[in-house]
């Protein structure tokens, strides 16, 4: 018997795998027994060796097996079941447990997050955990995976408090999908209303009417707005601010498709609820139920600046003086009544310190910035821009109120309204380095241009250019050259005059000496930036190789210089063809005009190349520039930046304003 079994190989095969199978560190090396060629087959035997051999390491299938991802998923389930067994032996507090949660999340590790969350569910209550899984999922914008969760945490017997309404209702604001926050919110805000066990309060009531402000869902704000108390519910400044620049936005959204009446209609609709509201402000903040902030009275004071009339815009300073103590200087003032003398004031934007309402338990609200960007945007909106210097003094100086750079472009707004071009020029000076840039010096520039009836708007120009070349670093702004030139060729209302009095010739003469001073002026920094964008840019992007974006930022770049080089080479062709200087005097210019004139056409040699979809022809549309109707019956004209002197032309017939794009 042993004799058979052993002289059969097949048997001994399988004899030899059931071993190593029992045995896993045995490793049975088959050996042949007998030559391949006098191997004895059975009709009854299972050899492998019978059947037909395939490879083993070539894949059968490019498809991967379901089975495996299972199993991966497993894998991974199992190594995250251990990771977080073993941090639950060493964390039993609820706190300590949230901590590690919001470590955890911060790593976008939210399924072990999760998992940590519902295995410690399981004995504890873990509610701040389960408020930073939430807070997590709005802040991916999964919103409505954080509310399933939110129903899975009261599954698990979490009982949720105060803080996960607040989260999850903020979160809903912060949503990009307004209509699914507005519903979510509103019936989340309703369930907590509805509850025993919660209050919900303040905070609850103002982020609901955040969502459905942000939203533009007025509706839904006012109801919410209804459930508010004098207790737990009380309204506070932030329910206030809301609801008034969500009037004010909604105002001004809906009216873009509306005809004029209508739009004027739904603004004053809007001014009136707004001013409704506001009377109950003031009456809570009389009796000292209310504490109001600078939010809140500038969204009121926006809202009175939709008005067209501009008797209802003055109305800011009435509020400013009523609910901040800041004089109205547009009124007259007793010597009493000096404001820079309010020892009470000096300095209360730097303290934060409220002044008290004489015989009253309210106290003032603290102006700052935002109330500084309201006064000049007041005063330049309603034509009181001569007070705007004496307001700009008393707010930076007296109140300690520390500008920012929206502040100081707004001032040089209000004095581009004002036509103060001597102002706007020397306030660039006291600017502060870290505001500087193109914006502040295109609108001084701007300034001078509708400065233009002023003889000195060229002096004013030159000083603001002097100051760019100065401090603007590291190349002038082009479009800032382009006015320049442009405050030369429309400041002539004086020249006209002299014109008309029959001094034509000498008034020709100064106006052409005005126009190629200014071109001089230009030329080095015309200079400056041609070398920038042609050379010394083109070498840096050819050393490191970028983007085709910025390949075409210096491409426009190298277009708006070309549109300086024509604007100067027009004015001195002007200037020769209207003969306003003799040849002698433009004998140092013609080389400058001749050069500009060869980089203008090696410019346009290739343009064809690079904008294939250049039309090939493109009619300017003329620029003009809003003015006051005053000066129309004043003057006689606009004396606007698009109204350029044509001497070969009578003085007096120059009514009619002619086309010159800056």
């Amino acid at each position: 018997m042993p004799g058979s079994f052993l002289s059969c190989a097949a048997c001994l095969r399988r004899t030899l795998q059931t071993a190593s199978l029992e045995t896993p560190a045995l490793r049975p090396v088959l050996l042949p027994l007998r030559p391949a060629g006098r191997t004895r087959s059975y009709g009854t035997s299972s050899s492998p060796a019978a059947a037909p051999t395939k490879p083993v390491d070539a894949p059968q299938s490019l498809r991967t097996d379901p089975e495996d991802a299972t199993v991966a998923q497993k894998k991974d389930r199992a190594r995250l079941q251990r990771a977080v067994n073993k941090h639950l032996e060493h964390i039993e507090d609820p706190w300590k447990i949230a901590q590690h949660v919001e470590q955890t999340l911060a790593k976008d590790r939210f399924d072990e997050a999760l998992l940590l969350t519902q295995q410690a569910s399981k004995d504890r209550q873990v509610v701040v955990a389960w408020n930073h899984l939430i807070s997590y999922l709005l802040g991916k914008q999964q919103l409505k995976k954080a509310v399933k969760l939110y129903n899975d945490m009261k599954k698990r017997g979490q009982l949720p408090n105060v803080q996960t309404f607040t989260v999850l209702f903020r979160g809903c604001a912060r949503s990009q999908h307004p209509k699914l926050a507005v519903a979510e919110a509103v019936k989340h805000y309703n369930m907590l209303m509805a509850d025993k066990r919660l209050q919900p309060n303040s905070i609850h009531l103002n982020a609901v009417l955040n969502v459905c402000a942000r939203a533009g869902d007025l509706d839904s704000m006012f109801l919410i707005a209804d459930t508010v108390n004098d207790s737990t519910r009380a309204p506070t400044a932030y329910t206030y601010t809301t609801i008034l620049n969500a009037l004010r936005h909604h105002a001004i959204g809906e009216i873009k498709d509306l005809p004029q009446e209508q739009q004027a209609a739904n603004i004053q609709r809007a001014i009136d609820r707004s001013k409704a509201l506001w009377t109950e402000v003031m009456d809570k903040w009389r009796q000292g139920r209310l504490v109001i902030d600078e939010e809140l009275v500038c969204a009121m004071g926006r809202v009175l600046l939709m008005s067209p009339n501009r008797e209802d815009k003055r109305q800011v300073l009435d509020l400013l003086q009523q609910t901040m103590s800041i004089p109205n200087l547009t009124k007259a003032l007793s010597a009493t009544e000096d404001p820079f003398q309010d020892q009470d004031m000096r300095n209360i934007a730097n303290s934060g310190s409220s002044k008290p309402v004489s015989a009253s338990k309210a106290v003032y609200a603290v102006p700052g910035r935002n109330t500084l960007a309201l006064v000049l945007t007041t005063l330049a909106s309603s034509k009181l821009t001569t007070v705007g210097i004496k307001y700009w003094n008393l707010m930076v100086r007296h109140y300690g109120v520390v500008p920012d750079s929206d502040n100081w472009l707004r001032m040089f707004g209000m004095l581009k309204v004002a036509k103060a071009s001597a102002h706007a020029a020397a306030i660039l000076d006291i600017m502060p380095d870290e505001y500087l840039g193109p914006k502040p010096y295109r609108i001084a520039m701007e300034t001078c241009v509708r400065d233009n009836i002023n003889p000195k708007a060229i002096q004013n120009a030159t000083t603001v250019l002097d100051s760019m070349m100065a401090r603007l670093q590291p190349v002038p702004d082009i479009h800032t050259l382009r006015l320049f030139l442009r405050v030369a060729l429309v400041s002539h209302f004086h020249l006209r005059a002299q014109a008309q009095n029959g001094d034509d010739s000498a008034a020709k003469r100064q106006y052409g000496m005005q126009i190629t001073t200014a071109l001089a002026r230009l030329w080095e920094p015309y200079k400056k930036v041609h070398y920038h964008y042609f050379k010394a840019q083109p070498r840096a992007a050819a050393a490191t190789p970028g983007t085709v974006a910025k390949e075409g930022s210096l491409y426009n770049d190298k277009r708006e210089v070309i549109a300086l080089a024509r604007l100067m080479f027009s004015a001195f062709n002007k200037v020769i063809n209207e003969q306003m200087l003799p040849d002698k005097d433009l004998r140092e210019l013609r080389p400058v005009g001749a050069k500009i004139n060869r980089e203008i056409q090696a410019f346009y040699s290739n343009r064809e190349q690079l904008e294939p979809k250049l039309a090939s022809s493109k009619k300017d549309v003329p620029f003009v520039e809003d003015d006051d109707a005053d000066d129309v019956a004043k003057y006689g004209f606009r004396p606007a930046g698009d109204f350029v002197w044509d001497t070969t032309k009578p003085a007096q017939s120059e009514r009619r304003t002619t086309s010159f794009r800056g």
